[in-house]
Protein backbone atom coordinates (compact mmCIF):
# COMPACT_ATOMS: atom_id res chain seq x y z
CA UNK A 1 0.00 0.00 0.00
CA UNK A 2 0.91 3.52 -0.88
CA UNK A 3 1.58 5.93 2.23
CA UNK A 4 1.74 9.59 1.29
CA UNK A 5 3.14 11.63 4.20
CA UNK A 6 2.71 15.49 4.21
CA UNK A 7 4.32 18.34 6.07
CA UNK A 8 4.56 22.37 5.74
CA UNK A 9 8.03 22.16 6.27
CA UNK A 10 10.74 19.57 6.06
CA UNK A 11 12.00 20.88 9.89
CA UNK A 12 8.76 19.71 11.52
CA UNK A 13 9.66 15.74 10.07
CA UNK A 14 13.18 16.09 9.69
CA UNK A 15 14.08 13.35 12.48
CA UNK A 16 11.17 11.06 10.73
CA UNK A 17 12.94 11.30 7.59
CA UNK A 18 16.33 10.82 8.87
CA UNK A 19 14.89 7.93 10.56
CA UNK A 20 12.97 6.80 7.06
CA UNK A 21 16.29 7.07 4.77
CA UNK A 22 18.65 4.69 7.24
CA UNK A 23 15.88 2.14 7.98
CA UNK A 24 16.35 -1.36 5.70
CA UNK A 25 12.92 -1.52 3.70
CA UNK A 26 12.06 -4.56 2.09
CA UNK A 27 10.57 -4.64 -1.88
CA UNK A 28 7.30 -5.57 -0.73
CA UNK A 29 6.85 -2.97 1.75
CA UNK A 30 7.93 0.16 0.39
CA UNK A 31 9.42 3.76 2.28
CA UNK A 32 6.34 6.27 2.41
CA UNK A 33 7.16 9.14 -0.03
CA UNK A 34 7.66 12.44 1.82
CA UNK A 35 5.37 15.53 0.23
CA UNK A 36 6.83 18.82 1.46
CA UNK A 37 3.79 21.09 0.84
CA UNK A 38 4.69 24.38 1.40
CA UNK A 39 2.82 26.57 4.44
CA UNK A 40 -0.39 27.22 4.97
CA UNK A 41 -3.62 26.60 2.64
CA UNK A 42 -3.11 27.51 -0.82
CA UNK A 43 0.79 25.92 -1.20
CA UNK A 44 -1.31 22.57 0.57
CA UNK A 45 -4.00 22.18 -1.90
CA UNK A 46 -2.18 22.85 -4.37
CA UNK A 47 0.70 19.87 -3.75
CA UNK A 48 -1.91 17.71 -2.02
CA UNK A 49 -4.33 17.61 -5.41
CA UNK A 50 -1.57 17.63 -7.46
CA UNK A 51 0.07 14.57 -5.86
CA UNK A 52 -3.12 12.75 -5.76
CA UNK A 53 -3.83 12.91 -9.41
CA UNK A 54 -0.60 11.58 -10.37
CA UNK A 55 -0.36 8.70 -7.98
CA UNK A 56 -2.99 7.88 -5.55
CA UNK A 57 -2.14 7.24 -2.26
CA UNK A 58 -4.12 4.44 -0.26
CA UNK A 59 -3.82 6.82 3.02
CA UNK A 60 -2.41 10.20 3.42
CA UNK A 61 -0.94 11.27 6.79
CA UNK A 62 -0.17 14.77 7.79
CA UNK A 63 2.17 15.96 10.46
CA UNK A 64 3.56 19.26 12.00
CA UNK A 65 3.36 21.04 14.87
CA UNK A 66 0.45 23.56 16.34
CA UNK A 67 -0.57 25.57 19.04
CA UNK A 68 -2.65 24.57 21.95
CA UNK A 69 -5.03 27.20 24.41
CA UNK A 70 -4.08 24.54 26.97
CA UNK A 71 -0.61 24.26 28.76
CA UNK A 72 -0.79 20.60 29.46
CA UNK A 73 -0.95 20.00 25.66
CA UNK A 74 2.28 21.32 25.16
CA UNK A 75 4.61 17.95 24.09
CA UNK A 76 1.95 16.40 23.32
CA UNK A 77 0.66 14.77 20.06
CA UNK A 78 -3.02 14.44 18.70
CA UNK A 79 -4.78 13.27 15.74
CA UNK A 80 -7.29 15.86 14.97
CA UNK A 81 -11.24 14.29 13.93
CA UNK A 82 -12.55 17.79 12.33
CA UNK A 83 -11.00 20.62 11.23
CA UNK A 84 -12.14 24.10 10.33
CA UNK A 85 -10.90 27.67 8.46
CA UNK A 86 -11.49 29.36 11.35
CA UNK A 87 -10.87 33.29 10.28
CA UNK A 88 -12.45 32.85 7.01
CA UNK A 89 -15.45 35.32 7.75
CA UNK A 90 -15.28 39.02 8.67
CA UNK A 91 -14.45 40.73 12.33
CA UNK A 92 -17.01 43.35 12.97
CA UNK A 93 -18.08 45.34 16.23
CA UNK A 94 -19.86 42.75 17.19
CA UNK A 95 -17.32 40.26 17.26
CA UNK A 96 -16.53 37.14 14.29
CA UNK A 97 -18.83 35.97 11.83
CA UNK A 98 -18.15 33.26 9.35
CA UNK A 99 -18.80 32.23 5.79
CA UNK A 100 -21.63 30.69 7.41
CA UNK A 101 -23.06 32.90 9.89
CA UNK A 102 -23.13 35.35 6.91
CA UNK A 103 -25.41 33.22 4.72
CA UNK A 104 -22.55 33.41 2.36
CA UNK A 105 -22.33 28.99 2.48
CA UNK A 106 -24.38 26.72 3.67
CA UNK A 107 -22.80 24.60 6.92
CA UNK A 108 -23.85 21.59 5.38
CA UNK A 109 -22.70 21.23 1.90
CA UNK A 110 -20.27 18.82 1.41
CA UNK A 111 -17.56 18.25 2.26
CA UNK A 112 -18.93 20.69 5.39
CA UNK A 113 -20.89 19.35 8.03
CA UNK A 114 -22.05 21.97 10.40
CA UNK A 115 -19.47 24.43 9.55
CA UNK A 116 -16.36 21.92 9.87
CA UNK A 117 -14.44 19.29 7.41
CA UNK A 118 -14.44 16.17 9.58
CA UNK A 119 -12.45 13.51 9.10
CA UNK A 120 -15.55 10.37 8.72
CA UNK A 121 -12.54 7.55 9.09
CA UNK A 122 -13.08 6.99 12.42
CA UNK A 123 -11.60 3.56 12.50
CA UNK A 124 -8.30 5.04 11.49
CA UNK A 125 -8.78 7.80 14.56
CA UNK A 126 -9.06 5.04 16.17
CA UNK A 127 -6.29 2.95 14.62
CA UNK A 128 -3.57 5.76 15.26
CA UNK A 129 -4.59 5.28 19.33
CA UNK A 130 -3.92 9.14 19.59
CA UNK A 131 -6.06 11.33 21.31
CA UNK A 132 -8.17 13.19 19.51
CA UNK A 133 -9.02 16.78 19.14
CA UNK A 134 -10.60 19.39 17.40
CA UNK A 135 -8.60 21.43 14.81
CA UNK A 136 -9.10 24.96 13.59
CA UNK A 137 -6.50 26.52 10.31
CA UNK A 138 -5.66 30.52 10.29
CA UNK A 139 -3.94 32.47 7.59
CA UNK A 140 -2.95 34.83 10.60
CA UNK A 141 -1.22 33.49 13.91
CA UNK A 142 -2.49 36.30 16.36
CA UNK A 143 -1.04 37.11 19.84
CA UNK A 144 -2.35 40.07 21.90
CA UNK A 145 -5.72 40.29 20.06
CA UNK A 146 -6.50 36.47 19.94
CA UNK A 147 -9.90 36.69 18.07
CA UNK A 148 -12.91 35.61 19.83
CA UNK A 149 -13.37 33.28 17.17
CA UNK A 150 -10.99 31.28 18.71
CA UNK A 151 -10.63 31.85 22.15
CA UNK A 152 -14.82 31.28 22.11
CA UNK A 153 -14.57 27.25 21.23
CA UNK A 154 -13.72 23.55 22.69
CA UNK A 155 -9.92 22.72 23.12
CA UNK A 156 -8.52 22.49 19.78
CA UNK A 157 -5.03 22.15 18.20
CA UNK A 158 -4.26 25.46 15.36
CA UNK A 159 -2.38 24.94 12.56
CA UNK A 160 -2.41 26.69 9.73
CA UNK A 161 -2.55 23.86 6.86
CA UNK A 162 -4.82 21.03 8.54
CA UNK A 163 -8.08 22.16 6.74
CA UNK A 164 -6.82 22.16 3.62
CA UNK A 165 -5.99 18.59 4.05
CA UNK A 166 -9.59 17.78 5.33
CA UNK A 167 -11.32 19.30 1.81
CA UNK A 168 -9.09 18.40 -0.70
CA UNK A 169 -8.89 14.37 0.90
CA UNK A 170 -13.02 14.36 1.55
CA UNK A 171 -13.07 16.13 -2.09
CA UNK A 172 -11.40 13.40 -3.61
CA UNK A 173 -12.38 10.50 -1.21
CA UNK A 174 -8.92 9.85 -0.10
CA UNK A 175 -8.61 8.09 3.46
CA UNK A 176 -6.47 10.56 5.44
CA UNK A 177 -5.32 11.65 8.64
CA UNK A 178 -3.92 14.40 10.82
CA UNK A 179 -1.52 14.44 13.36
CA UNK A 180 -0.21 17.20 15.16
CA UNK A 181 2.04 17.75 18.04
CA UNK A 182 1.59 20.60 20.30
CA UNK A 183 4.79 23.12 20.35
CA UNK A 184 2.88 26.46 21.91
CA UNK A 185 0.28 27.68 23.50
CA UNK A 186 -1.91 29.79 21.28
CA UNK A 187 -1.57 33.74 21.15
CA UNK A 188 1.91 33.21 22.88
CA UNK A 189 5.04 34.63 20.95
CA UNK A 190 7.68 34.04 23.04
CA UNK A 191 9.45 31.45 20.94
CA UNK A 192 11.93 30.62 24.00
CA UNK A 193 8.90 29.35 26.01
CA UNK A 194 7.57 26.97 22.86
CA UNK A 195 8.56 23.00 23.51
CA UNK A 196 9.63 22.60 19.88
CA UNK A 197 11.96 19.87 20.98
CA UNK A 198 9.55 17.82 22.90
CA UNK A 199 6.90 18.12 20.27
CA UNK A 200 9.38 16.97 17.72
CA UNK A 201 10.60 13.82 19.47
CA UNK A 202 6.42 13.58 20.12
CA UNK A 203 5.74 14.06 17.00
CA UNK A 204 8.82 11.44 15.37
CA UNK A 205 7.76 8.92 17.58
CA UNK A 206 4.19 9.19 16.81
CA UNK A 207 5.02 8.84 13.04
CA UNK A 208 8.04 5.67 13.72
CA UNK A 209 4.42 3.82 15.05
CA UNK A 210 1.94 4.68 12.56
CA UNK A 211 4.38 4.21 9.59
CA UNK A 212 5.40 0.58 11.29
CA UNK A 213 1.96 -0.62 12.34
CA UNK A 214 0.88 0.75 8.79
CA UNK A 215 2.82 -1.55 7.14
CA UNK A 216 1.75 -4.58 8.67
CA UNK A 217 -2.41 -3.46 8.89
CA UNK A 218 -4.95 -4.27 5.84
CA UNK A 219 -7.45 -1.86 4.29
CA UNK A 220 -10.55 -2.47 6.68
CA UNK A 221 -9.05 0.53 8.65
CA UNK A 222 -10.43 2.58 5.35
CA UNK A 223 -13.55 2.40 5.76
CA UNK A 224 -16.20 5.26 6.41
Amino acid sequence: MFLLLVSATEFEIRETAIWLNNRPVSVNVPNPELLISGIGQLQTAHALQKKIHSQRPDLVLQAGFGGSASPEDLGKTFAIGSDRIADLGVMGKTGFRNIFDLGLDRADRFPFREGKLENPYRLLLDWSGLPILEGITVNEIKSADFAGFQRNQDPVVESMEGAALHYVCLMEKVPFLQIRSVSNILGERDKSRWKLKEAGKSLHESLVFLIQKFEKTDETIFRI
